[in-house]
Parts: C-alpha cells; structure tokens; sequence
C-alpha cells in the first residue's frame, strides 16, 4: 500500500509492546464501503480493525486490541492526510492504559516483593 493514495490517512503509533520495548509503526486508515479500517503491522504482528462508522472510531478500536495484547503508554499522531504530508504539525494523542484488575496489582505487588526480599542482606 502506497503513502501515497489519496484516500489513505496515515498516523504513527508509539508505546511500550507487550516486552516493554519502545515502539513506534505507522498506522493505515482506510476508508472501505461502510466505514474506515486500520492496519498495523509490528514485527509478527498484524492489526485488521473491521471497518466501523467513522474514522474518528477506528484508532481506539486498534488501540482497544493493543491494550488487550499487553501494549501501554500508547499514543498516536497523524502525519499524512491522502497525499499531504503533515509532518509533527498534529498534536499527540494519548491514551491511557486500562486499569489493572486488583487481584493482577496484588499478584505483582508480592512478586516485586519476593524479589526485593531476595536481593536484600540478611
């Protein structure tokens, strides 16, 4: 798929993925009969958000299913509209994380612990 069509809207993602490793792809909004779509592609990755409504919908629907997959701090920005090229000219957009269950925060609380627990002198 060409940057360059005149009907695809193009944005960066960045965030930590599901290694904590920092990230940063591209993102393809395509507009298809009853909607928009994205496409992401990362490493093994690969995103086909089903069309929806708006194209206002599609980028927290991709960033939904990269939350589900472990991926944080994830943000993104729109650098081509069609063929124009923006730049940095848009501002970020962020999303914040999903809330982690109590039972999950509890869970890693007492690994952190042993850890520490571990490393410290007797």
């Amino acid at each position: 798929m060409s940057s360059t069509s005149a009907h695809v809207h193009i944005y960066h993602v960045a965030g930590l993925d599901d290694r904590d490793r920092g990230f940063s792809r591209q993102i393809h909004v395509i507009p298809r009969e009853g909607g928009f779509q994205a496409r992401l592609r990362y490493e093994s990755l690969q995103i086909d958000v089903d069309p929806v409504p708006t194209e206002d919908q599609v980028l927290p629907g991709l960033i939904h299913l990269l939350h589900d997959r472990g991926y944080r701090q994830l943000r993104t920005q729109r650098i081509f509209i069609g063929e124009r090229y923006l730049g940095n000219q848009e501002l970020w957009v962020e999303y914040p994380d999903p809330e982690v269950p109590l039972e999950t925060r509890n869970t890693w609380l007492a690994w952190l612990r042993q850890i520490v627990g571990r490393s410290s002198p007797s």
